[in-house]
């Protein structure tokens, strides 16, 4: 097991928050910039024809994306735990196999008979949404691959402290997104598969600038199968916790009151709210890599507090501003009522971001600790909160919006405190 070093004495904190800075910040920038293409597609989506049904038919689809790509996401920091970065050709037939194994599942739940009546119906959509979400969820389906080759080659760069590339081949994704969104656009493709489409070709785009990056990076003999496995599964289960929000809030939303209005705009509060917690995707991975690199569990505190407050303060600032609306009404184009709603309720989702930077710093302790086996067991905890509190308060007279809202908090709270507790040691401390 490799244990978590501190700085050596001749190195002050602040020098080493610097250098955690400097190699988390091309990650968060890169993510920060694909936190637009989701708003990006839905602002074109809601102004093709039959907008509406087309953007709440893509919340949905998303939400299922989220959760059939959770074990390719779980990729880069695999990459960190098993290999430092040298990559396996072991390891990237597994990332191409978890790609194409996404890439099966969306036709299946789309088109399969059967499932593809009785999915959208257990997910409790409006018959009149069926067709278009079945649509959306075929149009998705050659993004798995792509996210799997891509979070492999994150995990190379990250653990090699060579992150430079990974904002630059965002900068790649988001405009080959926002060019196939409006050449769907614009050719008449159906509304409700311009988003996949355009997140497709975005993915794949990035992932082929990445390739041509990470050529010069060395390839070690294959890593253990059986053991990369294991670790594999225990680490999706935190990246599914990232994705699975979406997905069981889409449910309570469907279930509580005020339904329609609040299945309209949800997508848009989280993509909002995805402003601030998608720069963190990579802090747990990007954390551990710098932990075992040589760096101080206090360095990474310190950062984390920063990190967070920051967060907090500008979440504030724009749910409690004008800034709100602006980006519901003005840029995201969804109607009065529906927006009035969801900024009616906004305010919940303030500490989501904050929350988000604190268990990323819980996830990378433990995944640099070598002992993965606390977040499986946080994630249930996380699972259970989310689905436990949604259902209490689909039993209450609050909107889908405040409902979905609650829960999400709620969880992220309950799984912070598990990661704390659940395998008996300090945080900070170094593994055995």
């Amino acid at each position: 097991m490799t244990a978590i070093r501190e700085h050596p004495p001749r190195a002050s904190e602040w020098t080493g928050v610097r250098l955690l800075a400097r190699s988390w910040l091309p990650t968060a920038l890169g993510s920060s910039m694909l936190a637009w293409e989701i708003p990006l597609v839905v602002a074109i989506t809601a102004r093709m024809p039959h907008g509406a049904s087309a953007l709440a038919a893509l919340g949905v689809g998303l939400s299922v994306l989220f959760v059939v790509n959770s074990p390719a996401l779980a990729l880069a920091p695999l990459v960190v735990a098993e290999l430092a970065g040298q990559g396996s050709r072991t390891l990237l037939r597994w990332a191409l196999g978890t790609g194409l194994a996404g890439c099966a599942a969306l036709p299946a739940l789309a088109a399969l008979p059967g499932v593809s009546a009785g999915f959208p119906a257990l997910l409790g959509l409006p018959a009149d949404l069926h067709d278009a979400f079945r649509t959306c969820l075929l149009s998705f389906a050659a993004a798995p691959p792509a996210v799997a080759l891509r979070r492999y080659l994150h995990g190379r760069l990250i653990a090699r402290d060579t992150t430079g590339p990974i904002a630059a081949a965002t900068g790649v994704r988001i405009a080959a997104t926002a060019l196939a969104a409006l050449a769907a656009w614009r050719t008449g493709v159906p509304s409700a598969a311009t988003g996949g489409i355009a997140l497709s070709s975005g993915a794949w785009a990035e992932a082929a600038y990445l390739a041509l990056a990470s050529r010069p990076l060395p390839v070690v003999p294959a890593a253990s199968a059986g053991r990369m496995a294991v670790q594999h599964a225990r680490i999706a289960s935190t990246v599914l916790l990232n994705m699975s929000p979406a997905l069981v809030t889409t449910v309570v939303l469907a279930h509580s009151a005020s339904a329609e209005d609040s299945l309209t705009v949800w997508p848009v509060l989280y993509g909002l709210v995805s402003l601030g917690t998608v720069p963190l995707s990579d802090l747990d991975t990007v954390g551990a890599a710098y932990l075992r690199r040589a760096g101080g569990p206090r360095t990474l505190l310190r950062f984390t507090a920063l990190l967070a407050g920051t967060l907090l303060a500008l979440s504030l600032l724009v749910a409690l501003t004008p800034l709100a609306r602006l980006y519901v009404v003005a840029f995201s184009n969804v109607a009065e009522g529906p927006a009035d709603l969801g900024l009616r309720w906004i305010p919940l989702l303030a500490a989501a971001p904050a929350l988000w930077a604190v268990r990323g710093r819980l996830r990378g302790l433990t995944i640099a600790g070598g002992d993965t086996r606390t977040l499986p067991r946080a994630a249930v905890v996380h699972l259970a909160g989310l689905v436990g509190c949604g259902l209490l308060l689909t039993r209450s007279t609050l909107p889908g919006v405040a409902c979905a809202s609650l829960a999400l908090v709620g969880a992220l709270l309950l799984e912070i405190l598990a990661l704390t507790c659940l395998d008996g040691k300090p945080r900070g401390s170094a593994p055995p």
